[in-house]
């Protein structure tokens, strides 16, 4: 056995960096209970993390209930219409006082023993106050400890006082969110009023390589290509051995693979698969009823780029994915489709059943995933080289500046997403 096969020692918490390689990522990244436990605390408190979409809560008491990392949270629209993030736990015995994924209230109650508190998170009442003494309606409410700012409608939060501002933190990424938030012409984006929710049992992790991972679909999805090809008598194809599109690290975590310029042809093939597909001959304007009907019927198919956000955020098709750590071996996908604000429904209905062709559990991509996440997952036990290889692309990178650049089949966002997750995880606490 070669001494750089040998298994790791693993010493936390500062030996973090013995884990990524310029060219790989050592198996304990993915298993180790403790490298996890302090990504709750490195990652999760020290960078922004995305909760919320403005749209989920566009009125005066609509909240969201979500996680920081593994932190329960409420994202509430207060009184004066600023958005607030609140720890998803009672002051008096820590019970959670919000038990649905969303709606909207006056107030949150707990139902252990009825304290209450408004959309500020401030305590509003106390059954039998005689019993405390006095009961600041603030040092007893909902904790607060979070920095909270958006970009284009996207909510953030950071708990790290010294961190930068979300817009450095962006960089570079902010040019593709605003493709993406503008993606159909004359009309906002707002999020479908149901998720698609999925765990499934591994790292948290494989998702956010995966979702931006070009080298795999021809194989992993293969019978979806192929059905695609067969119904739209095409053969188009945007991810071959000879370079064509590009995948790009951006600085601090986030990376794309864009693939606009080649695959939009394709893209726009799949819409005549959709139930009730206008005939390739309609006048687009007279059959959505609205004008400029073409552009926004292909928009359907989204602005053609995967984007993430380090740690938890991708913009993929028509879609917002979120990635919520549950265990080490435990993750929750949930997945929130975008709708087109100001026109009919008919064109909402083909957003819908566009996304639906690829996601969800009777899409054809998503179940084809979740197979590679066991099959990785089982791969992490066996055989005695502890390290993943990510070199893909290496030798023919270039780099200007904060960015990466190589083909849409390397492995640059994989890199450029470990460079950030090492960087947040070797400075002590």
């Amino acid at each position: 056995m070669r001494d750089d096969q040998q298994p790791m020692k693993v010493v936390l918490p500062d030996g973090a960096r013995d884990l990524v390689r310029p060219d790989a990522v050592h198996r304990d990244i993915y298993n180790n209970p403790a490298v996890f436990e302090l990504e709750k605390s490195r990652i999760f408190e020290r960078t922004w993390v995305y909760v919320a979409h403005e749209s989920e809560i566009p009125n005066t008491g609509d909240f969201k209930s979500t996680r920081v990392g593994l932190e329960p949270v409420i994202v509430a629209r207060r009184d004066d219409a600023s958005i607030g993030v609140m720890a998803n736990r009672c002051r008096h015995r820590a019970a959670t006082v919000c038990q649905v994924p969303s709606g909207n209230v006056r107030s949150f109650r707990c139902m252990y023993h009825g304290w209450t508190f408004g959309l500020d998170g401030q305590l509003t009442a106390a059954p039998y106050p005689d019993g405390y003494g006095e009961l600041d309606p603030i040092d007893m409410g909902l904790e607060s400890p979070w920095k909270v700012e958006s970009y284009r409608g996207f909510v953030f939060v950071n708990r790290d006082p010294e961190s930068d501002s979300l817009l450095e933190h962006l960089g570079a990424a902010t040019e593709y969110i605003d493709s993406y938030v503008e993606h159909v012409p004359g009309h906002a984006i707002r999020v479908a009023p149901d998720a698609q929710r999925l765990v499934y049992d591994h790292n948290w992790k494989m998702q956010l390589e995966n979702s931006l991972d070009g080298y795999h679909a021809n194989f992993v999805h293969k019978s979806f290509f192929s059905i695609m090809q067969e119904r739209t008598k095409t053969t188009t194809q945007y991810v071959t051995a000879k370079r064509a599109a590009d995948s790009v690290g951006l600085g601090n975590g986030h990376a794309v693979i864009d693939q606009r310029h080649v695959a939009a042809e394709s893209l726009l093939n799949r819409l005549q698969t959709l139930p009730g597909a206008p005939p390739p001959d309609a006048n687009l304007d007279e059959f959505l009823g609205i004008r400029n009907g073409k552009a926004v019927y292909e928009a359907t198919a989204g602005p053609g780029f995967n984007l993430a956000i380090f740690p938890n955020l991708v913009l993929i098709g028509v879609q917002i994915r979120e990635i919520l750590p549950l265990t080490p071996s435990s993750t929750e996908i949930v997945l929130r489709p975008l709708l087109a604000e100001g026109v009919p429904d008919i064109v909402n209905q083909f957003r819908l059943r566009y996304h639906e062709l690829f996601y969800g559990p009777f899409g054809f991509g998503q179940p084809d995933d979740l197979e590679i996440f066991d099959r990785v997952g089982a791969g992490l036990t066996a055989g005695t080289d502890p390290w993943v290889r990510l070199d893909r692309g290496l030798n023919r990178e270039t780099q200007k500046g904060d960015e990466r650049r190589a083909d849409i089949t390397d492995e640059t966002p994989q890199r450029e997403q470990y460079r950030m997750w090492q960087r947040l995880m070797e400075v002590s606490s």
